[in-house]
Parts: C-alpha cells; structure tokens; sequence
C-alpha cells in the first residue's frame, strides 16, 4: 500500500498484477535529509543513466522526444523512454519497448513532507503510434517512479499497477513474445532491477 504521502499519486489498481518495490533512507536531521532528497530527484530525472544505476543485467533506457531523437537533458512530461529489453526485441516499437511520461510533480506538502513523482505508461512507437502499444505491458499499465521525505526519512518506490501482457498485438511474433515476457520473468526482472534503482537513488 502506498503511504499517506505518495497515496493520491498512484493510479487505482483494477486490472492484472500489481506491484512495489521500495527502499528507504533516514538521514538523521531534515536538513540532510532535504539534500538526499534533492539528489534522488536529480538521479530520477536522469534516465539515461538508469541503466548504470539498476546494474548489469537492466534494461537499457534513453531518453527520446516524439521525433524520435535522443534527447540528453532531464526528464519532461511528453517524452517517452525507449527501453532495451535482455532478449528478443518489440517489431512495433522497432527493436524497442517503449513508455510516454504522462506526468512529473514536485510538491512540498508542508516544511516535514515533499514528494516527487514521475509515472509513464505503455505506448506505440512515437513515429509509428498507429501500429499500437509497443510494449509488453497494455496501455492500463502504469509505474510511477515516487521518492518522498517525511522529516528526516526519505523513502524511494516504484509502483507498477494494472500489469497486464500485451497479446493484443497486431504482429503475431510480438503476441508470443509479449505474452511470454509479460507472464513469465519480466515482471519479475523489472521488480529486480527497481530494487537496485530505488536503493541507488538514495546512495551517497
């Protein structure tokens, strides 16, 4: 369950797997922790470097406007993230899984409580959006990526919500292979690889 901080941020969960992977840091005084905060905001924001934080056998994450182009700067609401995923690749999405970020906020509650917020969801190639969702999830699937302080603890959390595979495809190869990632190790990779994330975040 999302705590009473990150709560109003998740999506509602009706469909498929649900999931949380979370790590947390106390920092010993609000002042330290509002640095750790910040830094964990910043590492988030920098998805190209997730790759490097979630460790060796992660995904591949780059950061891409609707052109299609790499874009080197921090994370913005309309950019999507083309994944490489270990194994055979996504025809849709040209080799690629791909994500829109559909919303990023930073709050402060009050002067004890902050909370940051990135969540994306499946989509279709950005050049080839009509030939579906390229991804091995459906488009009901979300992960918001949240890092929270409540006084001097700062928790980081990937949820995913309303996984479900996506044998909707129109390609029959990526049907199979959607199918087989989505139910099999995927999910349970993904949850692996969101354990070094959040844990990385949080690091000095």
């Amino acid at each position: 369950m999302p705590d009473h901080i990150s709560a109003p941020f998740i999506p509602v969960q009706y469909t498929g797997e649900e999931t949380e992977t979370s790590a947390e840091r106390q920092a010993g005084n609000e002042q330290a922790a509002v640095a750790i905060f910040e830094r964990a905001v910043t590492r988030l924001q920098n998805i190209n470097e997730w790759g490097k934080l979630c460790g060796a056998l992660s995904s591949e994450f780059q950061l891409v406007d609707k052109l299609g182009e790499e874009v080197p700067d921090p994370a913005s609401a309309g950019l999507y993230i083309r994944i490489d995923i270990p194994g055979p690749g996504n025809s849709v999405g040209k080799g690629y899984d791909w994500v829109l970020i559909e919303q990023i906020e930073e709050v402060k509650l009050n002067d004890s409580q902050q909370v940051f917020f990135l969540r994306a969801r499946p989509s279709g190639h950005p050049q080839q959006k009509h030939a579906g969702t390229a991804h091995f999830l459906r488009e009901e699937a979300t992960s918001s990526f949240v890092i929270t302080r409540d006084e001097d603890v700062i928790t980081a959390t990937v949820y995913g919500r309303n996984e479900v595979p996506n044998t909707e495809a129109n390609d029959t190869v990526d049907k199979i292979r959607n199918a087989v990632i989505g139910a099999g190790g995927a999910i349970g990779i993904s949850k692996l690889q969101w354990k070094a994330l959040v844990k990385a975040l949080l690091e000095d």
